[in-house]
């Protein structure tokens, strides 16, 4: 009886901290990109009318935009792209939004399943990046990029990942 629980001590004991060596190492992994997201979120607060921020996601094109989703003060969508030198704001109700970008993939394909959506800028242009895959019937499951006008929604370009 005493040599089991000496071996569930022990196995206890190793599995905290393999367990606490994991999330260590995370926190050492993310800290970077947390760090600039904070960045990005204080230099919004100080620089525009964003006063609560609710979403912080990474666009990378040809530049890398942190771009952040939030409200100002009396409650309005706000979108900041906040770059290596730049910052872009704009009105949520000066575009369309989010839903409206993955409705506009569900209409030109039903069967597609919508991975992410995030506000972006390409080529000078504020864009919606739709990420998302389809699987045609007996074909092997491909997954696509759509690029939406961030003002009005007209199609962009359209990107397909491809495995080779």
């Amino acid at each position: 009886m005493r040599k089991a629980w000496k071996i569930t001590i022990i196995a206890g004991t190793a599995a905290v901290v393999i367990v606490t060596g994991m999330i260590m190492a995370f926190n050492s992994i993310m800290d970077k990109e947390w760090t600039e997201q904070r960045a990005a979120i204080l230099a919004a607060y100080e620089k525009t009318i964003l006063t609560k921020a609710m979403k912080v996601e990474r666009f990378v094109a040809e530049k890398s935009y942190t771009v952040i989703t939030g409200e100002d003060k009396i409650g309005q969508p706000i979108y900041v792209w906040v770059g290596q030198d730049e910052m872009h704001t704009e009105m949520g109700s000066s575009g369309i939004d989010a839903a409206q970008a993955e409705a506009k993939v569900r209409t030109a394909h039903p069967e597609a399943k919508v991975l992410r959506t995030t506000p972006g800028i390409r080529s000078g242009q504020l864009v919606w990046e739709v990420f998302y895959k389809l699987q045609p019937e007996g074909k092997i499951e491909q997954h696509f990029y759509d690029y939406y006008t961030f003002k009005d929604g007209q199609a962009i370009d359209t990107l397909r990942l491809t495995i080779q």
